[in-house]
């Protein structure tokens, strides 16, 4: 989508939307950092918070850059791209916040520290980054082979998380281990969820971000 209005004009947004998921990154190390007990929440708080703030700044001068632009330079061309933009940032926003929502669960003395399933919960995290380092590699460079590589494991991710959720749902597990579990898990799928709705905006027409697959479907 992007590849087509490329110029010039839009390297202040998209520096911007680039910021916002360099700061979604770190504050998903910090959020795994204080939930899996490697630092005490506490410590992290401040700069969690500042980070959030950033990247709400962030996406506010997106905005305001592509109103400015909408009104002055009202060219029918970029409407498309100025929607497309608006719709990247606001999936950003949503990663940053469901990482601090993870962050959250370690402030309210959530520990899973000494939990079992605590390996499989490192292991999601791990793939987790992963899948947002490269992501945030292919939406800087509007990389659609990367974007149609990425996009079919970020979805098998968020169904296999759902999956957990529903087998955390059904066992014996306490309350005290199944429930910040189950929402660890809810959370990361959402961020997965939302940086696949990034990636469709490399390679799917407007009218289909946030929904890959054939665009003749209904």
């Amino acid at each position: 989508m992007f590849s087509i209005f490329k110029s010039a004009d839009n390297r202040e947004v998209e520096s911007n939307l680039d910021g916002m998921l360099a700061d979604c990154i770190e504050m998903f190390d910090l959020a795994m950092s204080a939930f899996f007990g490697d630092v005490p929440a506490a410590d992290v708080k401040e700069k969690i918070w500042g980070l959030d703030k950033q990247v709400n700044r962030r996406e506010r001068a997106v905005r305001r850059e592509l109103l400015v632009r909408g009104a002055v330079r009202h060219a029918e061309f970029e409407q498309g791209l100025l929607l497309a933009y608006m719709a990247v940032a606001k999936d950003l926003e949503r990663i940053g916040d469901y990482c601090k929502n993870i962050w959250d669960l370690a402030n309210v003395g959530v520990r899973v520290s000494d939990q079992p399933g605590l390996e499989r919960m490192r292991a999601e995290a791990a793939k987790v980054r992963g899948y947002l380092t490269a992501g945030r590699k292919a939406f800087a460079a509007q990389d659609q082979d990367a974007a149609h590589d990425l996009i079919p494991k970020l979805d098998a991710a968020a169904h296999e998380h759902d999956r957990i959720v529903f087998e955390l749902a059904k066992s014996d597990q306490p309350g005290s281990e199944a429930v910040p579990q189950a929402l660890y898990y809810r959370f990361l799928k959402r961020i997965v969820s939302h940086m696949e709705n990034v990636l469709t905006s490399i390679v799917m027409p407007l009218d289909r971000i946030d929904y890959y697959g054939p665009t003749n479907s209904e």
